[in-house]
Formats: structure tokens, C-alpha cells, sequence
């Protein structure tokens, strides 16, 4: 018994440490939750599609998002980089004297009139090391699952929540699954993605006619981990 629980420590301890190597590679992800001012939603807009300019000549990749149902209507502005030097790269960058004077001078014109709060703010790490900042370009529709799997249980619901990605993709969802490291570290984001609302509708309606996807639901709500929130949102900016 000693030797075998040895040999799943191991594989345990293997696989994690393959996760850690593929995340140096994979896709980074840094996302800074806003809330607008009363009356000054077109203003913060305007404001990040400022700093998305500048943030972009550093090397990063940027979105804004909306968030719609099971949130409080915040904005998300969403930093990416191809994988960990880009995003040590584009942190140097800001560095230089002078993307730092641009930076601070746009920081000082915001902040003479602000136009929002920040709430909140995470970053992770795409599990699929085939990713690359320039494959979210596009503007989607996309519903975001926050999971925190069991103490124990992170593997076994990692491997669930690939065997759900595959089963979701094949009714038509693009699935992205990130680990977070900055924020609350441990947690999974699970996000599906469609193009319109018609497309998410159509994954709906196969889901729930799907056995396999309600034997994989019911398995990961039997102690593998806890849905913290969730919520519906949009592209604004891409």
C-alpha cells in the first residue's frame, strides 16, 4: 500500500510540474474587473480603449469586455501575452523611460476626472499551450464558470474538465480553460465561446438532450469541486 500511494504521490507530483512547464509556454492571461462611475460608461470606455493603445505598443494584447447576466454589469479589460517572455517583455517595456512618462502621462489625464473603479483584478495561465494571444482577436459571446475544485481533487477534476471541453466542442462551444495564480490561486476558469447567441442556444438545446454531458455534470457536482460564480458576457472592443 506504502508503494502505491509512492507511485500515485509521484504521478501526482509528474503531472503537476508537466502543468507548471506547458503554463511557461501557454497562452498568460491578466484581467482587471471595472465598475463605472454613475453616468460615465462611455467615458471609462473611451478611457480604456486609450490605455488598450498603449498597452498594446508594450506587446500585450487586449480586450474589453462586458459583463451582462450574474454580474453587477462590470467591465473586464483583458491583457494577454503569447506566453511568459512576452509578458515579461511587454512588463520591461513599461519600464522604458519612455513608455513610463506615456503611461504616467495618461494615468495623470485619467485621473483628473475618473470614470471608474477597479474591483477586482486575477491572472492565469491557458492549460492548452497551443493558445496564442492574437487566436482571441475576434469579437464573442461567452459564458465564464469560476470552479474551485476539492483539496485532493485538482487532477481528477482538471482531467473532468477536459473530457467536458471535448464534449462541449463537439456541440459547438469553444472551450478555453484557465488555471488563475494571481487573485484567489487554485481556481479554474472554465469559459465556452460562440460567435452569436443563436450559436450558444444551439449548444444549449444539445446539452440538454445529452447523456454523456449529464453524467460528466452530475460526476464533477459529486465532490470534485465548487461553482463560485458564473456569468454571461460580450465583447465590446476587441
Amino acid at each position: 500500500m506504502v508503494k502505491n500511494l509512492k507511485i500515485g504521490i509521484s504521478l501526482g507530483l509528474l503531472a503537476i510540474l508537466s502543468t507548471l512547464i506547458s503554463q511557461a509556454r501557454a497562452e498568460l492571461i491578466e484581467v482587471y474587473t471595472w465598475k463605472a462611475l454613475p453616468g460615465k460608461e462611455a467615458q471609462m470606455l473611451e478611457t480604456f480603449v486609450a490605455a488598450k493603445a498603449i498597452h498594446e505598443e508594450m506587446g500585450a494584447t487586449v480586450s474589453i469586455n462586458q459583463q451582462m447576466t450574474g454580474s453587477a454589469q462590470e467591465v473586464d479589460y483583458v491583457m494577454r501575452w503569447d506566453d511568459s517572455e512576452a509578458w515579461g517583455k511587454s512588463l520591461d517595456n513599461n519600464r522604458n523611460p519612455a513608455m513610463a512618462a506615456k503611461w504616467q502621462a495618461f494615468l495623470a489625464k485619467a485621473n483628473l476626472d475618473p470614470a471608474g473603479e477597479m474591483i477586482r483584478s486575477s491572472g492565469g495561465a491557458n492549460v492548452d499551450s497551443s493558445k496564442k494571444a492574437a487566436d482571441f482577436k475576434d469579437s464573442y459571446v461567452y459564458g465564464v464558470y469560476v470552479w474551485e475544485p476539492e483539496a485532493g481533487q485538482t487532477l481528477a477534476f482538471m482531467q473532468t474538465a477536459m473530457e467536458a471541453e471535448k464534449l462541449h466542442e463537439e456541440m459547438g462551444a469553444r472551450v478555453e480553460i484557465y488555471t488563475e495564480n494571481v487573485g484567489t490561486p487554485g481556481r479554474v476558469h472554465y469559459v465556452m465561446m460562440w460567435d452569436s447567441y443563436s450559436d450558444w442556444a444551439g449548444t444549449t438545446a444539445k446539452m440538454s438532450n445529452s447523456k454523456a454531458w449529464a453524467a460528466l455534470a452530475a460526476r464533477t457536482n459529486n465532490g470534485l469541486g465548487t461553482l463560485t460564480s458564473s456569468f454571461r458576457a460580450q465583447t465590446l472592443v476587441p
